[in-house]
């Protein structure tokens, strides 16, 4: 299973259609989007219009995602050492991506190799992140139930991921 680092302590989920399209309309130009999610109130905006799903507070290692959906669990509820619900995210190219939060300094230095693109049908879904080991391996799982509308959002952005 690929995993990825936890650039600048932290990772974004994100789809990437939206997020430009989001750009585009709000006119934030150029490659370093990173401090749109800190300077003002982009990233909340960003974050409770499902477009993207920031995971601070991680220890810099790399790690592993996969999807789980409702009823469905990868890690066993003794694995689990961090969890946060209330998270809401639109799928808009049957697919999400997720990266090293630092490499939204250069948005243009995202690649295959340093990110994990995880297929996901279009539309709503509600999420509910958490992260353990499995297997000896770090892994966030990321439930996602599928909504029939946008939900409400609800997710602590000062959630911290910190586990060995």
């Amino acid at each position: 299973m690929k995993k990825i680092f936890s650039e600048l302590k932290g990772f974004v989920i994100y789809s990437p259609e939206l997020l430009t399209q989001y750009l585009q309309e709000h006119n934030l130009p150029g490659n370093n989007i990173l401090k749109y999610f800190v300077e003002n109130e982009h990233g909340d905006e960003i974050t409770k219009s499902g477009i993207a799903i920031p995971i601070i507070g991680v220890e810099e290692d790399y790690y592993s995602f996969r999807i789980s959906t409702k009823g469905e669990s990868i890690l066993n509820d003794n694995e689990v050492a961090a969890q946060s619900e209330g998270w809401i995210f639109q799928s808009a190219n049957h697919e999400m991506k997720i990266v090293g939060i630092g490499y939204l300094k250069d948005i243009s230095s995202i690649n295959e190799e340093n990110s994990i693109t995880l297929p996901l049908e279009n539309g709503w879904f509600s999420f509910k992140i958490r992260a353990g080991n499995k297997d000896g391996e770090k892994l966030f799982e990321l439930n996602a139930e599928k909504q029939e509308t946008k939900p409400d959002f609800s997710g602590d952005l000062t959630t911290t991921y910190y586990f060995t």
